[in-house]
């Protein structure tokens, strides 16, 4: 019997917190059958300013393209709790603004890869054109750049890949 402590929809987070117990023992995925098919490209940008710029000259840009969807997350931990919250922009407009409480256990890492999660999932069914994700969390994108379908990232690739699937080009910025 598998102990989902943090979260029934994600167990891949117990890889990361190391904390799956099956039977008093520590049990990871590792591996997937899941194909990637869309491979996502990173860019990792120095300053939140100018991560904000690439932001909202992506917005502009979505006005005339229709088939590019934008991405913004954001996590955030305090002494009182964690949470995230991220936006969808189509055609230049908030399709959706959306925030949740997250386990006050999760680190920020968590949280960020939950919010990008919980924002693709987020996008109209129907839409399979173009996505740029943009995090402020370095660790996080690093995370979903070095995850692979064997080892210990195997569950967040079984996740992670059949969203990105979705789409015909994935950005992470």
């Amino acid at each position: 019997m598998i102990n989902y402590r943090y979260c029934d929809d994600q167990p891949w987070f117990g890889a990361i917190r190391g904390d799956w117990e099956v039977e008093g023992m520590l049990a990871y995925p590792m591996s997937s059958d899941k194909v990637a098919i869309t491979v996502p490209t990173f860019c990792i940008m120095k300053g939140k300013e100018l991560a904000a710029k690439l932001f909202y000259d992506a917005c502009e840009d979505a006005v005339l393209e229709l088939d590019l969807v934008i991405i913004y997350t954001d996590s955030s931990k305090s002494n009182k709790g964690t949470a995230v919250a991220w936006t969808t922009e189509e055609y230049g407009m908030t399709e959706g603004a959306r925030a949740v409480a997250t386990p006050s256990t999760w680190s920020i890492v968590e949280c960020e890869i939950f919010a990008i999660i919980t924002a693709m999932r987020d996008v109209r069914s129907d839409f399979n054109g173009r996505i740029s994700i943009f995090s402020d969390c370095i660790p996080a994108i690093m995370c979903i750049a070095q995850m692979d379908s064997e080892g210990e990232s195997a569950g967040m690739w079984d996740i992670l890949t059949p969203l990105f699937n979705r789409f015909s080009e994935v950005r992470v910025s």
